[in-house]
């Protein structure tokens, strides 16, 4: 095995580690730049376009989905 594939491996082995690790450091220079609240509504607004790309991956009907939410309030 070569040096390449070695580093594959082990971030293979640690890709949660370093997703995490990443998305740490992404936050805090988020908070130094722009503020916390601004970084909140980046927070919210990724959280909520990946929650409707997924719903469009899975193809789930929104309209029948907001309706149903609708009616059991």
């Amino acid at each position: 095995m070569d040096n390449l594939e070695l580093f594959l491996e082990w971030m293979l082995m640690h890709r949660g580690k370093i997703i995490g690790v990443l998305v740490g450091l992404m936050l805090s220079l988020s908070v130094i730049f722009w503020g916390i609240l601004k970084t909140l509504l980046i927070v919210v607004c990724v959280v909520l376009g990946y929650l409707g790309g997924k719903q469009l991956d899975d193809q789930v009907d929104i309209k029948e989905r907001l309706l149903r939410l609708l009616r059991e309030r």
